[in-house]
């Protein structure tokens, strides 16, 4: 951007340099007096004068189509430039909105494993055949039982 602006300014600076050097180019021919020169100098001077014009407009000209050229690129990345703004506002929103719902989630799953711990219930995964029992008791596990041994009496 700022690159573009830089090459704005010139441009507008050299234009402004060209137009003073046509208006004065304009302003200087000067004629000391007419009956020094001959038919072939007034010719040749008014010649040279015709070119310099010719050259002095076309520069004016050029440097009118490089700054509307550099206008249209600026204009074109200030739109790009607002885009991405509006992209990475929009981004950040929803990461923030994103990261405050993981929070409340977890301050839900927090809150119901306190219920749950505190809770006279057990908890709805533990098996129960009989609920005045309790849940069942877990035994070692084991692939092979130990023998049983016979009491002697």
């Amino acid at each position: 951007m700022k690159h573009l602006e830089a090459e704005h300014d010139d441009l507008q600076a050299k234009l402004n340099i060209t137009k003073l050097k046509l208006k004065e180019a304009e302003r200087t021919i000067e004629i000391k007096n007419p009956l020094d020169y001959s038919d072939a100098e007034v010719r040749k001077l008014l010649v040279k004068a015709q070119k310099e014009k010719v050259t002095l407009q076309s520069d004016l000209k050029q440097y009118e189509w490089r700054l509307d050229d550099e206008s249209q690129k600026f204009a074109k990345a200030e739109e790009q430039r607002k885009t991405y703004m509006v992209q990475l506002y929009g981004a950040t929103e929803a990461n923030r909105i994103l990261s405050t719902e993981q929070q409340l989630r977890a301050q839900r799953a927090a809150k119901a494993r306190a219920m749950s711990k505190n809770s006279p219930l057990p908890p709805k995964t533990v098996k129960m055949l009989d609920p005045k029992k309790g849940p069942v008791k877990k035994t070692a596990l084991v692939h092979t039982l130990p023998k049983l041994e016979e009491r002697r009496r």
